[in-house]
């Protein structure tokens, strides 16, 4: 009886009973127990993969940094790079990617309306599920989409819930009214690149309780912007998040950063980034802890959040591992 009902949530999926967002090609004889090897075309989809199950991936669409490494399984990090969509005009090499062998494709929907892959993945008769992946849904979709054509909605569930927890902490602080403290995002090593203000990262600042210094970017594909000191001046925030270490070190003794309320109240934070991103690129389900980390910089005292603590229980529960006081020194930027 379970593997009748799996085997009906699987199919419904394929024929595209289920949400619109997701649409899988081939799969009329997909069965989950039969899906062994799955390839993620990207790496937002790659790292939902891992934290779903680890053990389903064929290969990478790229190497593994060092400190992505730190906290990854090696039989993942050193698996064949078969390439995938990842900008910069990016593209996956199909003769690798036939060779996996792999029982599924997973893909974004962008990658279908391609005039050269769209076609190959479907005359591939791999199946193909295509998934909306742009992140404006804290990848609960993803999950869903997961839990149903692997077969196992428990896994989904897990993941859901605690994604369904850090969006509810942070609508429970809008609901105290508390004060915005303004906020700048600061890429690159001059501080002086920030994300366009419609980008995700900057609606995740702002939904923990920041205000957002916004700029403007040019161009429909933008992504970042570059900002003029004196409009920062003028903006002066009361937090600095900062995504390169390199500025990290340097905005503590560079004298015109010195004017802004950030630095001279001492609230300028390197955003963690290992094995991914917290608050920034590359996507991935770490904003899930993100969020609550931003919380909790922003108004330290306001939902009494444990960082440390909760960082224990997100990678326990994502990334499989459990971790040292020695870790969470490393990831939390208080050690190198």
């Amino acid at each position: 009886m379970k593997k009748i009902f799996l085997l009906v949530c699987c199919l419904s999926l394929c024929f595209g009973l289920n949400l619109d967002k997701f649409e899988c090609e081939n799969c009329q004889n997909l069965k989950p127990q039969n899906i062994k090897k799955v390839y993620a075309s990207n790496p937002t989809l790659l790292y939902s993969l891992y934290s779903f199950d680890k053990s389903l991936i064929a290969g990478l669409v790229f190497e593994f940094w060092d400190i992505e490494k730190r906290f990854l399984d090696p039989k993942v990090y050193n698996m064949p790079v078969v390439g995938g969509f990842y900008g910069q005009g990016k593209t996956p090499n199909m003769e690798m990617i036939i060779s996996l062998k792999p029982d599924l494709i997973i893909t974004s929907k962008n990658s279908k309306k391609d005039p050269k892959y769209g076609g190959i993945f479907r005359d591939l008769k791999i199946p193909v599920l295509y998934v909306d992946d742009d992140g404006s849904d804290f990848g609960l979709e993803i999950y869903k989409a997961f839990g149903e054509i692997f077969g196992n909605p428990k896994r989904a569930r897990e993941l859901i819930d605690y994604a369904n927890e850090s969006q509810n902490l942070a609508s429970n602080l809008q609901k105290l009214n508390l004060s915005k403290p303004s906020v700048y995002y600061a890429f690159g090593k001059n501080g002086l690149e920030t994300e366009c203000g419609s980008s995700s990262f900057i609606r995740l600042v702002d939904m923990a309780g920041g205000n957002s210094a916004k700029f403007a970017c040019k161009g429909k594909n933008a992504r970042r912007v570059k900002a003029d000191f004196e409009n920062i001046l003028a903006k002066n925030p009361d937090v600095i998040l900062v995504y390169d270490k390199e500025f990290y070190e340097l905005i503590w003794s560079d004298p015109k950063w010195q004017l802004i309320n950030a630095v001279k109240n001492k609230r300028v934070y390197l955003i963690p980034r290992s094995p991914f991103s917290w608050v920034g690129k590359p996507a991935s389900f770490t904003k899930l802890l993100g969020l609550r980390w931003l919380v909790e910089i922003l108004h330290k005292d306001a939902l009494q959040i444990d960082i440390r603590d909760e960082a224990r229980k997100f990678y326990k529960l994502f990334l499989y591992t459990d971790l040292s006081d020695e870790d969470l020194d490393f990831i939390l930027n208080e050690k190198d």
